[in-house]
Formats: structure tokens, sequence, C-alpha cells
């Protein structure tokens, strides 16, 4: 590849698939730790905790095998930026 066709476009890609695997990967340590919780405790709401982020660690997996095969828009990077921030906040809610 010449640099200067290609630009900064595969750091942008490789920035992209790593935020993917970063959300999935905070979302299955904060399912774990919700699971340990319920388990712990048995409140429904840690089942409906546990819950929602193994679905959000599904989706972001999901999200992350389409945009490898197919490709992805500049926007999605940007609420991938909200859902990792989300995610953040959770685990320090969680964990402290």
């Amino acid at each position: 590849y010449n640099l200067s066709e290609v630009g900064f476009m595969p750091l942008a890609i490789l920035a992209h698939n790593l935020m993917h695997i970063i959300i999935a990967l905070l979302a299955a340590v904060l399912f774990v730790l919700s699971v340990i919780t319920y388990l712990r405790h048995k409140k429904s709401k840690f089942l409906f905790i546990s819950a929602a982020f193994l679905m959000f660690s599904l989706k972001e997996i999901l999200l992350a095998v389409n945009i490898i095969a197919l490709g992805t828009d500049p926007l999605m990077i940007v609420t991938h930026g909200f859902d990792l921030v989300i995610l953040f906040l959770f685990a320090l809610g969680i964990l402290r």
C-alpha cells in the first residue's frame, strides 16, 4: 500500500475493530460479575442486569463479525464511543 493513497484508513478500521472487542469483553466481564452478585444475593434485579450485559456482549460480537466481514460507516464509531462510556459507567456503579 502507498500510504499517501491509503492515508489513515487502516488505522481507523483497526481502532474500530478494537473498540468492538473492548466493548464485548467489558460487557462479558460485567455479565460475569453481575451473575456472581445474583448468586450471592438472589435478587431478581441482578438477574435482569446479567441478562442485559449478556445481550450487550452478544450484540457487540455480532457487530464485530459483521464489520470485519462487510465494513462500516463513520457514524458507527461515534455510537460505539457512547456504548463504551455507558459500559464504563455501569462498571463504576457495580464495582464501587
